[in-house]
């Protein structure tokens, strides 16, 4: 029996390179529809480099740098000073206009996420990290 004609001009090597692709292919498909279901174990790893992820985060940002120390407070001064100007002249206006003073209110509770946020970046790890030394050194 005579071999197709196409057939005759495959190489060992070309046969080689299609066997791969074909492995390629195959491992492809079944990694993505491994992918699809998490085991337990997959998802514990997951949220292990998430916690380790957000530790190297708050270890960074509890360090101290006079530069980065500097410039933190600046930022944290200028934004809750934004945030007190529209609570005082929410305050001030009120008299002479109330629903101006709603407004500024208002413009004070978008950006309060912000202060909140600011509050425990920055404050928090100084504040805790003296709270457990007073209890370290008792």
């Amino acid at each position: 029996m005579a071999l197709p004609a196409w057939l005759k001009f495959l190489s060992p090597k070309t046969i080689d390179t299609a066997a791969e692709a074909g492995k390629n292919i195959t491992d492809g498909i079944v990694s993505g529809i491994d992918k699809i279901w998490h085991t337990d174990e997959e998802k514990s790893d997951a949220r292990q480099k998430a916690t380790d992820t957000i530790l190297k985060f708050w270890g960074i940002t509890a360090q101290e740098n006079s530069e980065q120390s500097k410039a933190r407070r600046e930022l944290a001064k200028m934004t809750f000073q934004v945030f007190f100007f529209f609570l005082l002249a929410a305050s001030v206006v009120y008299k002479f206009d109330p629903e101006y003073a709603k407004f500024l209110l208002l413009l004070a509770t978008k950006i309060l996420f912000i202060i909140s946020a600011i509050t425990v970046i920055y404050f928090g790890p100084h504040q805790i990290q003296k709270v457990l030394k007073k209890k370290l050194d008792k």
